[in-house]
């Protein structure tokens, strides 16, 4: 079902703009030519650039093609430090950085691909607060970092494997472990971390503020005007362009950088699974890292380097689909009409030549006063009107992506699918 919304009439007071989705879509470039043109700065809200160094691992924006505009919240963690910075950390930092951008008369401008912390943004009390003696506090616009140390429970945390991790889990809040692959490590911890900290399962909280919000997925639009620009592309033109990106890292000295990143972290890398081990770009030549530097040239140095490109390509390629799915999941779906929703529009980027054109197109008219966003998908399958031939669609449970609302009707209803479904269900019977 399509909800549609009237476009408005009315100019914008406070704007807030958020361009997100998936990787290598040219999210970075957009959101400099927005804040050239509206006098803004940006945001950053990709977690993988949190971390000092693996400028080109994690395809930080240059100098250069920032153009003169302020960037915030990137490159300010050390990557030795606990893994314990998480998203209300951010949220804490974002909206003390939106109202210093707003008292210069700027227009700030959230860039980036972690749609979680782009949501803690987005909206208000969609996270659960607890007390933790864990949580860092930071300036939000500097770069400067403090050390903190784990506790005892996160520590014996990260010695456990994600099956342990999530059984453990499911005895103290099953609702909340059935909902989470167990290879969901964040996410679980996370939910252990609120059973341990409150008493309360996480599942309780949750059930609690759909009755508070009287939304499907808690929490109110934090700022009135709020444009969202989601950015995506047809899988094969995604893949290709992600593809080529890690073949200009290569080129762009990306074995230097790793060497160096090695050369200053090994002992951290060497025994840590989690904060910087995460990134994609890093956690791939670990092998090849390893290896004495003289050996890294030789034909299996070579063979272990060239085995690290395919499996970041592959990572790469899988991540951009996770976001698809999350963006189709948590900002499109709503099951009942209380939740507002921000302006939200699609920018179909297959065709790199008008990304900028069509995005400020886009922007333009929502800044002029025209609500861009004339139809909700109630269903997270479903995304804009004039998509629907072509979307492409997320099977979690096949881990597949599908093209097209037909063929998504049809792998829904077949044998391999059903199959799948109800051997996952076996499992955690």
């Amino acid at each position: 079902m399509l909800i549609g919304r009237a476009l408005k009439s009315i100019m914008r007071k406070e704007p807030v703009i958020f361009v997100i989705g998936c990787t290598g879509t040219g999210k970075s470039d957009l959101g400099v030519a927005i804040a050239k043109k509206y006098g803004g700065e940006v945001i950053s809200v990709d977690s993988m650039q949190f971390y000092r160094g693996l400028d080109i691992a994690t395809n930080k924006i240059t100098e250069e093609e920032e153009e003169g505009i302020p960037h915030h919240m990137m490159s300010f963690l050390d990557p030795s430090e606990s893994s314990t910075y998480n998203v209300h950390n951010f949220r804490e930092s974002t909206l003390k950085l939106i109202q210093e951008i707003r008292s210069r008369s700027k227009l700030p401008v959230i860039v980036g691909g972690t749609t979680y912390y782009a949501e803690s943004i987005l909206y208000e009390n969609n996270l659960i607060e607890v007390k933790s003696s864990e949580k860092p506090q930071r300036s939000a616009s500097s770069a400067s970092s403090s050390s903190f140390s784990a506790s005892d429970e996160e520590k014996d945390s990260n010695e456990k494997s994600n099956r342990e991790l999530w059984e453990e889990l499911k005895e103290v809040d099953e609702k909340s472990a059935l909902l989470l692959h167990p290879n969901n490590r964040t996410r679980v911890k996370r939910a252990l971390q609120i059973y341990r900290e409150t008493g309360i399962p996480k599942s309780q909280f949750v059930e609690q503020q759909k009755a508070d919000e009287s939304v499907d997925l808690g929490g109110r639009l934090r700022f009135d005007d709020s444009l969202v620009v989601y950015m995506d592309a047809t899988a094969q033109v995604l893949d290709e362009r992600l593809d080529g990106r890690v073949d200009k890292m290569i080129r762009m000295g990306l074995k230097n950088e790793l060497i160096q990143f090695y050369e200053q972290h090994h002992n951290y890398i060497e025994y840590k699974k989690y904060g910087v081990m995460q990134c994609i770009g890093l956690k791939e030549f670990v092998p090849w890292l390893k290896m004495d530097a003289s050996d890294r040239e030789s034909p299996d140095g070579n063979k272990l380097f060239k085995q690290g490109c395919d499996d970041v390509k592959l990572h790469t390629r899988q991540y951009a689909r996770k976001q698809r799915r999350w963006y189709l999941s948590r900002l499109l779906k709503r099951s009942d009409g209380d939740r507002r929703m921000a302006s939200t529009k699609m920018l179909d980027t297959s065709d790199k030549s008008k990304i900028i054109s069509d995005g400020m197109e886009i922007v333009d008219g929502w800044m002029g006063g025209l609500d861009m966003f004339e139809e909700v998908a109630t269903d997270p399958g479903q995304v804009l009107k004039g998509s629907e031939a072509n979307i492409l669609l997320s099977c979690e449970v096949c881990e597949m992506t599908i093209s097209g609302r037909n063929n998504w009707e049809k792998h829904m209803n077949g044998k391999k699918h059903k199959h799948k479904v109800k051997t996952l269900k076996a499992q955690n019977d």
